[in-house]
This record gives structure tokens, C-alpha cells and sequence, in this order.
């Protein structure tokens, strides 16, 4: 049973799933889908060419799936916003759509984007993130899974935040985030590497082992990062995690936030 309260309006067009609940002063918009048990409370509005997954709760005066505010955007083009499963948003969140025609912002499932953060235009979401209260992505961030994101904290547009990483609340983040590892300050550096993240998201000890001996040679000794980078695959021929990060160092285009001399006494110390 879909229960649509009386003062909400909701499109002829609009795929509503069951058991849905729409809520007081909701508006769901043209070309829109709804997934089953998915609860939009009130004052939730959701535009056109927008899809959710199912299981979710939307909390007041949530926008999802609004206009791109990219000043390049063209008005009338059509672009997409898609967000997953069991994803708990709390209010004031905003999660814009696209910019060009036909792209899209996705966020996956089983994420908690907490009070008044925001996903900008043509962002990639991971499944299991959270985004902690005023959290900002700009336009074309990439965020991997099990990604948490500290409250008050910025990530600079095209900025990729790679699987299990922290950016610590109130930090800047202008340049990409390697798997793993947590970033802090102004601008933000990666410190550490974050094991109780890792804890938390199912990884072992001796991965996360390896993942703290790849860290330190990469940035904790004077070599080119080119050579650290060879010697680490070398070391770690068949280990999912360190291609992933290798690749990440390899492909990234905004730069990497290094670490600084003073988080050095820090990783040597941590064992």
C-alpha cells in the first residue's frame, strides 16, 4: 500500500514503489522512480529525472536530484540523479543533478548523508559513505566505498577520496585522498592510515599490515615517489589493496595531499 498524504503533489508520471510513504509538502517531480519502503517524511522535494532505491528514509526539507548550480549548465538540458538502497538522509541535505546533457550524480547504497551536506553536480558516491553534518563535495568528486567524511569538511571539485579513507572534520581537501589513509588540516594532508575504518569495513590485520608498510615507503622515505611507487609492487605483487592505491597515485590528476615532515614521528610510532 502506497500512503500519499493529501498535501503532497506527486507527477502522474512518477513511479511510486510499495509501502512507500509520501509525507506532507513533498513535490516528487516528472520521470521520477520511488523504490518499495522508501519514506519521504515531509517538505521533501524530488526532481524530475531523479531515481531512488528502496528502503530509504528522506528527512525534511531534503532536495534531491535539483538543478545543477554549475554556471555552465544550459537550461532545458536533461541530466540525472540516482541514489541507491537503504540510504539515510537527514535534513537539509542537497544532492544536485548533472551539468551536461544526459550525465548524472549517483550516490550507491547504505549510506547516512547526515544534516545539510552536499553532493554537488556529476559526483560519484560509493555504497556504505558517510558524510557527517555540513559535509561539501564539489562538482565531479569521486568517492569510494566505506569513505567517511568529517563534518564541516570540503572536498575541492574532481577531488577523488579512495575506498575506506577519512576526511577529518573541517578539513580542506583540494587534492585526492589515497585508499585507506585518513586526511586532516588546512590544507588537508593524509596523517595515517585509517585502521579502525579498515576494522570497520571487514578488512584484516594482515591487510591492514600491508596497507601501513605501503604508506610508509611511499611517504615516509626520501625517493621519488616513481621509485617508491615500484619498489611497493614490487613488495606486493599479488595484493588487491595496494594496486588499488598504487593505481590511485598513478592516475591521479589533481595531485596528491602528501603528507607533511611533522605526521612522519607519527607513522613511525605506529605499530
Amino acid at each position: 500500500m502506497i500512503k500519499v498524504d493529501k498535501l503532497a503533489v506527486v507527477d502522474p508520471s512518477a513511479e511510486i514503489g510499495e509501502n512507500c510513504v509520501i509525507g506532507p509538502f513533498c513535490t516528487v517531480g516528472a520521470n521520477t522512480k520511488i523504490g518499495a519502503n522508501t519514506i519521504l517524511r515531509s517538505h521533501v522535494v524530488v526532481e524530475p529525472h531523479t531515481s531512488i532505491g528502496k528502503d530509504c528514509d528522506v528527512y525534511p526539507f531534503v532536495t534531491l536530484g535539483i538543478q545543477s548550480q554549475d554556471l555552465k549548465y544550459v537550461p532545458e538540458t536533461v541530466t540525472y540523479t540516482d541514489i541507491g538502497d537503504r540510504n539515510f538522509i537527514r535534513e537539509f541535505v542537497s544532492v544536485h543533478s548533472g551539468t551536461e546533457e544526459g550525465s548524472r550524480t549517483s550516490i550507491g547504497d547504505d549510506c547516512a548523508l547526515l544534516a545539510q551536506s552536499h553532493v554537488a553536480h556529476n559526483c560519484t558516491v560509493g555504497n556504505h559513505v558517510v558524510m557527517s553534518h555540513g559535509a561539501t563535495l564539489g562538482g565531479h568528486v569521486i568517492i569510494g566505498d566505506h569513505v567517511n567524511i568529517g563534518g564541516l569538511s570540503a572536498i575541492h571539485q574532481f577531488c577523488h577520496v579512495g575506498k575506506a579513507a577519512m576526511v577529518a572534520g573541517m578539513a580542506k581537501a583540494s587534492q585526492d585522498v589515497l585508499p585507506f589513509t585518513i586526511a586532516d588540516g588546512h590544507p588537508a594532508h593524509m596523517r595515517v592510515i585509517n585502521k579502525v575504518g579498515m576494522e570497520r569495513a571487514g578488512y584484516s590485520g594482515d591487510e591492514i599490515s600491508e596497507v601501513r608498510k605501503a604508506f610508509r615507503i611511499l611517504f615516509m622515505r626520501e625517493m621519488r615517489l616513481e621509485d617508491a611507487v615500484n619498489e611497493v609492487s614490487e613488495i606486493f605483487p599479488e595484493s588487491a589493496n595496494i594496486k588499488l592505491m598504487l593505481d590511485a597515485v598513478v592516475s591521479s590528476q589533481r595531485g596528491l595531499a602528501r603528507p607533511e615532515t611533522a605526521t612522519f614521528e607519527i607513522n613511525m610510532a605506529d605499530d
